[in-house]
């Protein structure tokens, strides 16, 4: 019996390094966004401004300041940095988790009481749905990136001495 727990807890550590992945490589194209659309406008903006008022340079830089306040007002609904915080915090939650579950599958199954071991997995199971509900949704191009780069085995740990550089 204990082998299923230990099986459900590979799944779940499994789950979660393909949702931590995915999750991350979505908050790293909201902080991309994030940029383009708040950043590099208001900087735009600004600078225009600043020539347009001092008088530097004529007035033809009127409309690309106005088009560079119209984006950052248009990213400041659209908020990507917030939708960054949010996939970068759901991909760091499932990575505790995924630690979890391998700490439990892997130091602590064997010495735990088959009833007492059945519980903590099923208190697992349940923090796991209840990530899932507490996330937002993600997108199947996305998870298809992150399934290539986790299949490319950069989540496994380096457990040969070996391989530690000298």
């Amino acid at each position: 019996m204990k082998e299923n727990y230990i099986e459900e807890c590979k799944i779940v550590q499994q789950n979660c390094t393909y949702t931590a992945e995915t999750h991350h490589l979505i908050a790293l194209s909201a902080k991309r966004k994030a940029f383009w659309f708040e950043v590099v406008p208001a900087v735009c903006a600004a600078f225009t401004s600043a020539l347009v008022a001092s008088g530097a340079v004529s007035q033809n830089l009127l409309p690309i300041t106005v088009l560079s306040a119209a984006i950052s007002a248009v990213a400041a609904v659209l908020n990507p940095n917030k939708n960054y915080q949010e996939h970068l915090s759901a991909s760091r939650s499932f990575t505790a988790l995924k630690h979890d579950a391998r700490y439990l599958r892997e130091s602590q199954s064997h010495r735990m009481a088959d009833d007492v071991f059945a519980l903590a997995v099923d208190q697992l199971h349940q923090r796991y749905n209840d990530l899932l509900k507490a996330t937002p949704e993600t997108d199947e191009k996305s998870f298809s990136k992150a399934r290539e780069k986790v299949q490319r085995g950069i989540h496994e740990p380096d457990r040969d001495n070996r391989a530690v550089a000298k």
